[in-house]
């Protein structure tokens, strides 16, 4: 028994723990994999950051592209000036004679009347706000919306409105609507007969 002992004590005698270079090692291999492990986080976090934004940019378009064509396929007394749908009658929310389909300076298509009152084509929250959990009027928001020009397309041969309409990250300049088909987080063009004769 005693000569186990004395084997134990000197054996751990022998054993004086990790060297400085050990240790240094050790906390430099710590140091990379965890900053290996953050930057995959911060990389996941980003690609659901932006498949979120193109999918509410999808959803936001096509709201705004079906409001639209049924504003146009109802649209009387309509008034082209330049190839471009200047005025029309609107039957929505009882806007009336003399209203307009404008894009205001925060990316938000709303129709007016003659009078000056306004209303969004579209709910508001549509455009995804910053403030997620209670949207409010002062809120930021990311999405931005856009018409070719500003303005409904007219095709006096066919008889038919032509909309090109995209939408994109608030955060990024504009886009023409040549890059806007390429670039753009969603994008759509169709074209609308209204049940009213033009007359040109």
């Amino acid at each position: 028994m005693k000569n186990i002992a004395k084997k134990i004590k000197s054996k751990l005698k022998k054993n004086r723990g990790f060297t400085i270079a050990e240790l240094l090692f050790s906390v430099i291999i710590l140091m990379l994999s965890t900053s290996v492990i953050i930057q995959c986080f911060n990389l996941g976090v980003g690609n659901v950051v932006r498949e979120t934004r193109a999918s509410e940019a999808q959803l936001l378009c096509s709201a705004l592209a079906s409001s639209l064509q049924n504003e146009l396929t109802y649209a009387r007394d309509i008034e082209i000036e330049g190839g471009k749908l200047k005025t029309y009658f609107s039957s929505s929310r009882r806007m009336g004679e003399g209203s307009q389909i404008v894009v205001d300076s925060n990316g938000e298509i709303r129709i007016k009347n003659a009078l000056g009152e306004d209303y969004p084509l579209v709910t508001k929250t549509n455009y995804t706000a910053a403030n997620r959990a209670a949207v409010k009027s002062s809120d930021t928001y990311f999405l931005k919306a856009y018409l070719d020009g500003n303005a409904i397309q007219w095709n006096s041969t066919d008889q038919v409105f032509i909309v090109t309409l995209w939408v994109d990250d608030a955060s990024k300049g504009a886009l023409t609507a040549a890059e806007a088909k390429q670039k753009a987080l969603a994008y759509t063009q169709f074209r609308v007969k209204p049940l009213t004769v033009v007359s040109n």
